[in-house]
């Protein structure tokens, strides 16, 4: 489990279980993110198949797209993975649609059926692209990901020059240059997607940016404050007061010493006993990233909880709330095909953290990297609005040390100040983007919604949707989609 979601990329989302991301994606919801990698694309291992969907590998990506000309050398191994779907295509000068990668591997699943992207490219005779993002999936500038090389090469601004240099290179093979693009990312891609019609003009026509965090933020405790707020607005006080007394009681036990930490280790099915401060936070981020990954991603998936249902676990009259926070516990150790909760500091350090193979399934590595150095979005407790205030531990302490033990003891707070001025934040002055987000998808707090002062340019549009969460308005659509979701997407389809 992992602590930042990661805003995987474009959206992760689960199918099988409740709390993590799938290995791409999205930011944070406890470190159990990254503890268990098996979650799939919306559908993706059931009913899609790729048969319209070819493999490619773009062999002259550049290692440092700043560098001088004379020291330009090409990645290791096959170059930048990328997909694409000529399904629907028109044929050269018909439009190019290019789903961005972001902190996790991708696949082909991107590009079918499962995706809104997938009517769209029917509708409109358009191309369909999908690039992975550098340092993920198989997409490796060099041999390995030590701190060293991610220092070099890992960069929001790298990753858009590749973005840059690819489609350029679609084009020319295609022989399409007149083709108008349509980049489109949710998440952190969702960033990316905006951030590339700031950068590159001359290459994209227009964004959606969904569920976009464009403010880097190194403390971002609101985020737990529109967790608190989805659980009032699903189900009311009482489930926030039940999450509260619960997460109280814990706090009590922890502080007791050895012999609360043994009923912890009891209660929580800890699968070696709690032996430090720092085992004690990693539980309580895996405990809270629980609830995080259900509100971040409600809705979105079949066969999994909802807000709805876990607050029907935790106002259980039957039982106090601390019984029914265990109680729920198992559920989630349950989905997640977990016997035991894996709550040792060292475990996760030698995990994932800090080994520096190339692996197709640790995102946790470069994307804990990307957010020490660039963006923050350290989901802390650290406001009293919210119902796991008195786990104070999960500090801006504890995302540092996790920064410190990855990285060569990085002592360094993250460029937030340096990526809004080159970013724009959320005053980000470009034109013909689209910023769909929902209202209870917590990474809204550091987006464009309705709220936000008046954007730079009048082709810049906010589509906030009532009632959605994490990037529910790329997925296709369902016959449970509400009435938000289904005039959000009909805005989008008519820009």
């Amino acid at each position: 489990k992992m602590f930042l979601t990661t805003l995987a990329v474009i959206c992760l989302t689960l199918t099988s279980s409740v709390s993590g991301l799938v290995d791409r994606q999205v930011f944070g919801v406890g470190l159990s993110r990254h503890k268990n990698n098996k979650h799939l694309l919306k559908g993706e291992g059931n009913t899609t198949t790729c048969e319209n969907v070819e493999e490619y590998y773009y062999s002259h990506a550049v290692k440092d797209n700043f560098a001088a000309a004379q020291d330009i050398t090409y990645w290791s191994g096959k170059g930048q993975r990328y997909w694409l779907n000529k399904q629907f295509w028109a044929g050269p000068g018909a439009p190019i649609f290019v789903f961005i990668g972001g902190e996790g591997q991708e696949s082909c699943a991107r590009l079918t059926n499962k995706m809104y992207l997938y009517d769209l490219a029917q509708e409109h005779n358009a191309l369909l692209m999908n690039v992975e993002h550098r340092y993920y999936g198989e997409s490796y500038p060099t041999e390995d990901m030590s701190t060293e090389n991610l220092k070099k090469y890992l960069s929001s601004s790298q990753a858009l020059a590749d973005l840059s240099r690819i489609i350029t290179h679609v084009k020319e093979e295609l022989n399409t240059q007149s083709s108008k693009v349509i980049t489109v990312g949710g998440s952190y891609p969702g960033n990316m997607a905006a951030w590339f019609r700031l950068k590159y003009p001359s290459i994209t026509h227009a964004s959606i940016a969904s569920s976009a965090p464009l403010n880097a933020q190194t403390n971002f405790p609101e985020y737990m404050e529109v967790v608190a707020q989805s659980l009032i607005y699903f189900s009311g006080q009482s489930c926030y007061d039940a999450f509260e007394v619960a997460a109280n009681k814990v706090t009590e036990l922890y502080q007791q010493g050895a012999e609360g930490w043994k009923v912890l280790d009891n209660d929580f099915k800890t699968c070696s006993p709690l032996g430090s401060l720092k085992d004690i936070q990693v539980l309580l981020s895996d405990l809270m990233g629980n609830v995080q990954g259900t509100i971040q991603y409600n809705n979105e998936h079949n066969d999994v909880l909802n807000v709805t249902d876990i607050c029907a676990i935790m106002t259980d009259s039957n039982n106090d709330p601390y019984t029914n926070f265990k109680i729920l516990n198992e559920v989630y150790l349950q989905a997640n095909g977990q016997e035991c909760e894996d709550s040792n500091w060292d475990d996760m350090v030698n995990g994932w953290l800090a080994p520096i193979a190339k692996d197709p399934n640790n995102a946790g590595r470069p994307w804990t990297f990307q957010t020490c150095n660039e963006f923050g979005y350290f989901q802390t407790t650290d406001s009293i609005h919210q119902p796991f205030h008195s786990w104070k531990l999960l500090n801006l302490d504890f995302y540092m040390d996790m920064c410190a033990a990855g990285f060569d003891n990085w002592s360094s707070y993250p460029q937030v100040d340096y990526m809004n001025q080159n970013y724009g934040s959320i005053n980000i002055d470009a034109t013909n983007i689209l910023f769909p987000a929902g209202t209870i998808d917590p990474w809204h707090a550091l987006g464009v919604t309705n709220y936000t002062n008046s954007l730079s340019q009048t082709t810049e549009i906010s589509v906030y949707i009532l009632g959605t969460a994490h990037c529910n308005d790329l997925y296709a659509p369902s016959n449970s989609d509400p009435q938000s979701l289904i005039n959000a997407r009909n805005t989008i389809a008519k820009q």
